[in-house]
Protein backbone atom coordinates (compact mmCIF):
# COMPACT_ATOMS: atom_id res chain seq x y z
CA UNK A 1 0.00 0.00 0.00
CA UNK A 2 1.43 3.35 -0.97
CA UNK A 3 1.64 6.44 1.22
CA UNK A 4 -1.28 8.19 -0.47
CA UNK A 5 -3.61 5.23 0.10
CA UNK A 6 -2.52 4.98 3.75
CA UNK A 7 -3.24 8.66 4.25
CA UNK A 8 -6.66 8.31 2.62
CA UNK A 9 -7.50 5.37 4.91
CA UNK A 10 -6.36 7.35 7.96
CA UNK A 11 -8.62 10.28 7.00
CA UNK A 12 -11.48 7.87 6.29
CA UNK A 13 -11.19 6.35 9.78
CA UNK A 14 -10.77 9.73 11.49
CA UNK A 15 -13.94 11.08 9.86
CA UNK A 16 -15.90 8.12 11.13
CA UNK A 17 -14.39 7.91 14.62
CA UNK A 18 -17.04 8.09 17.33
CA UNK A 19 -19.99 7.82 14.94
CA UNK A 20 -22.73 5.24 15.19
CA UNK A 21 -22.84 2.42 12.68
CA UNK A 22 -25.87 3.98 10.97
CA UNK A 23 -23.98 7.28 10.59
CA UNK A 24 -20.96 5.43 9.18
CA UNK A 25 -23.22 3.57 6.75
CA UNK A 26 -24.81 6.87 5.69
CA UNK A 27 -21.39 8.48 5.10
CA UNK A 28 -20.20 5.43 3.15
CA UNK A 29 -23.35 5.57 1.05
CA UNK A 30 -22.86 9.29 0.35
CA UNK A 31 -19.23 8.66 -0.61
CA UNK A 32 -20.27 5.87 -2.98
CA UNK A 33 -22.85 8.11 -4.65
CA UNK A 34 -20.29 10.92 -5.01
CA UNK A 35 -17.83 8.52 -6.65
CA UNK A 36 -20.57 7.39 -9.04
CA UNK A 37 -21.42 11.01 -9.89
CA UNK A 38 -17.75 11.84 -10.54
CA UNK A 39 -17.30 8.82 -12.80
CA UNK A 40 -20.39 9.68 -14.82
CA UNK A 41 -19.35 13.36 -14.97
CA UNK A 42 -16.01 12.32 -16.41
CA UNK A 43 -17.69 10.20 -19.09
CA UNK A 44 -20.10 13.03 -19.93
CA UNK A 45 -17.25 15.54 -20.08
CA UNK A 46 -15.23 13.35 -22.44
CA UNK A 47 -18.28 12.81 -24.68
CA UNK A 48 -19.44 16.44 -24.79
CA UNK A 49 -16.07 18.21 -24.76
CA UNK A 50 -13.55 15.91 -26.48
CA UNK A 51 -11.55 18.90 -27.69
CA UNK A 52 -10.25 19.37 -24.14
CA UNK A 53 -8.46 16.03 -24.46
CA UNK A 54 -6.90 16.64 -27.90
CA UNK A 55 -3.57 17.60 -26.38
CA UNK A 56 -3.21 14.04 -25.05
CA UNK A 57 -2.92 12.76 -28.61
CA UNK A 58 -0.38 15.32 -29.81
CA UNK A 59 2.67 14.12 -31.65
CA UNK A 60 6.02 15.52 -30.55
CA UNK A 61 5.84 18.22 -33.19
CA UNK A 62 2.21 19.08 -32.31
CA UNK A 63 3.18 19.35 -28.64
CA UNK A 64 5.98 21.77 -29.54
CA UNK A 65 3.57 23.90 -31.58
CA UNK A 66 0.99 23.86 -28.78
CA UNK A 67 3.67 24.79 -26.20
CA UNK A 68 4.55 27.82 -28.28
CA UNK A 69 0.93 29.00 -27.97
CA UNK A 70 -0.50 27.87 -31.31
CA UNK A 71 -3.23 25.29 -31.79
CA UNK A 72 -1.96 22.53 -34.13
CA UNK A 73 -5.50 21.52 -35.16
CA UNK A 74 -6.95 22.44 -38.53
CA UNK A 75 -8.77 25.75 -38.93
CA UNK A 76 -12.02 23.94 -39.80
CA UNK A 77 -11.85 21.87 -36.61
CA UNK A 78 -11.07 24.94 -34.50
CA UNK A 79 -14.08 26.77 -35.99
CA UNK A 80 -16.35 23.76 -35.39
CA UNK A 81 -15.19 23.51 -31.77
CA UNK A 82 -15.70 27.23 -31.19
CA UNK A 83 -19.27 27.05 -32.52
CA UNK A 84 -20.05 24.00 -30.34
CA UNK A 85 -18.55 25.63 -27.23
CA UNK A 86 -20.45 28.86 -27.86
CA UNK A 87 -23.77 27.00 -27.98
CA UNK A 88 -22.93 24.95 -24.84
CA UNK A 89 -22.26 27.81 -23.45
CA UNK A 90 -18.68 27.47 -22.21
CA UNK A 91 -15.57 29.59 -22.55
CA UNK A 92 -13.68 29.16 -25.82
CA UNK A 93 -10.36 27.37 -25.81
CA UNK A 94 -7.15 29.37 -25.59
CA UNK A 95 -5.09 30.15 -28.67
CA UNK A 96 -3.12 26.96 -28.03
CA UNK A 97 -6.30 24.88 -27.87
CA UNK A 98 -6.38 24.31 -24.10
CA UNK A 99 -9.33 24.97 -21.79
CA UNK A 100 -8.94 28.10 -19.69
CA UNK A 101 -11.79 27.53 -17.25
CA UNK A 102 -13.61 24.68 -15.58
CA UNK A 103 -17.09 25.65 -16.78
CA UNK A 104 -17.36 22.61 -19.06
CA UNK A 105 -16.53 20.33 -16.13
CA UNK A 106 -19.18 22.09 -14.02
CA UNK A 107 -21.79 21.47 -16.73
CA UNK A 108 -20.86 17.78 -16.89
CA UNK A 109 -20.93 17.48 -13.08
CA UNK A 110 -24.34 19.12 -12.79
CA UNK A 111 -25.74 16.81 -15.47
CA UNK A 112 -24.26 13.72 -13.78
CA UNK A 113 -25.54 14.85 -10.38
CA UNK A 114 -29.00 15.36 -11.83
CA UNK A 115 -28.97 11.89 -13.40
CA UNK A 116 -27.63 10.05 -10.35
CA UNK A 117 -29.21 11.93 -7.47
CA UNK A 118 -32.22 13.31 -9.30
CA UNK A 119 -31.41 16.90 -8.33
CA UNK A 120 -32.82 19.75 -10.41
CA UNK A 121 -29.94 22.26 -10.32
Amino acid sequence: MNRFRKEELRKHHEERAGLSSSDVDRMDSEDAVEIEVLELAKRIHIARFPEEYDHMYDSVSDARVRASGTNPMSDDYIAEVNVRRTTAPVMPLSASGVATSSDSWEIAYIEADRLIRGTSE
